[in-house]
């Protein structure tokens, strides 16, 4: 827990160390980490409807998703069963499921197809959030976080797999440290489409649409393009104190016009000043213009700014170091014994 309140710190720095200490998704110092990453608001709404289609364009490097498959195969044993997995690039995930395990699929999906990628979470601030997120909606049973929903832990009888992993699902966006991420929630398959029966907070965006990564912030060569030039104050606006290691500690407006210049954690406590009892800001309004701030935004523009290397390939693809759980499918329990083998 000490860890995470230093927000000067250099939380590039601090991820990779995390990743050298954490051995378990669950963790308690990984749970709250999350929080640092992200900021949204407590208030929730009922979601009946989804946004018209509108396709999401993402920088490659920088997208990272956790998606539902649903089987469409002719054969009745694998008909209708799910899989739940991590990927940076969606339309690239999806062929290599189709075209099997030696093309980069994955083994439980191999020849259990054709698969449709009908829906993806997408939003997190690192590929460790999101793998976390992933992990949680295959393993329910085991997740700290869904303990308090036992109702999870099994699959009710002559319900469908799809049904059963959009309840989770459902639950699992209305708790922390979920239910503080700004997350979409993209339909990708029109006729998968439902409302949620429960109420999600309300930063929480339910799209329909698909997904398109865009070239590489970095050339192939590795040589980074040059960032559009920033016009930075010498001093914090809010405490008006010089800042020292700006590269670690300073933050900046997302309204490109804007040249609000900050301490991190003198920005943090400002956007906290509604928000009493929390340590991590949840929402605000620019000092300066007045701009919506989203916390998660400003920490991916540090990022990109100081130009952090992309993060890991999809799941099955990367090295695989931050967890001992095994990579199983969300809907191994089930009340009702099947006649088919077992993942």
């Amino acid at each position: 827990m000490m860890y995470v309140f230093s927000l000067q710190a250099n939380h590039f720095e601090f991820l990779l160390y995390f990743r050298r200490i954490s051995s378990s998704f669950e963790c308690s110092q990984m749970s709250f980490f999350c929080y640092s990453l992200s900021i949204t608001t407590d208030d929730t709404q009922t979601r009946a409807l989804v946004e018209p289609d509108e396709e999401a364009i993402a920088r490659k490097g920088h997208f990272y998703g956790v998606y539902l498959l649903c089987s469409q195969s002719l054969d009745p044993r694998y008909r209708g069963k799910c899989y739940v997995g991590f990927t940076v690039n969606p339309q690239r995930r999806i062929r290599q499921h189709n075209r099997g395990c030696d093309f980069g699929g994955a083994k439980k999906t191999s020849r259990k197809g054709p698969w449709q990628m009908v829906m993806i979470v997408h939003g997190f601030p690192n590929n460790i959030v999101a793998l976390q997120f992933e992990w949680a909606w295959q393993q329910p049973s085991l997740s700290t976080r869904l303990k308090i929903f036992p109702e999870l832990k099994r699959k009710k009888p002559r319900e469908a797999h799809f049904d059963y992993n959009f309840r989770i699902l459902s639950r699992m966006l209305c708790v922390g440290p979920w239910n503080r991420l700004t997350l979409t929630v993209r339909w990708l398959e029109t006729d998968y489409e439902r409302g949620f029966e429960v109420s999600l907070p309300k930063q929480i965006e339910i799209v329909s649409g698909k997904v398109t990564i865009t070239a590489s912030q970095r050339k192939r060569g590795g040589t980074a393009e040059a960032p559009t030039p920033i016009a930075w104050a010498p001093e914090c606006h809010l405490c008006m104190q010089v800042i020292d290691q700006p590269e670690r500690s300073r933050l900046g407006c997302t309204n490109p016009t804007c040249r609000l210049t900050c301490h991190m954690l003198c920005l943090a406590n400002y956007l906290l000043g509604d928000e009493p009892g929390h340590y991590i800001p949840v929402g605000g309004e620019c000092p300066l213009c007045e701009t919506r701030l989203s916390w998660s935004a400003l920490l991916q523009r540090k990022r990109l700014l100081l130009g952090v290397p992309e993060e890991p390939q999809d799941r099955d693809e990367a090295e695989e170091d931050l967890s001992d759980a095994p990579d199983v499918d969300s809907d191994v329990e089930e009340l009702e014994p099947e006649s088919e083998s077992s993942d």
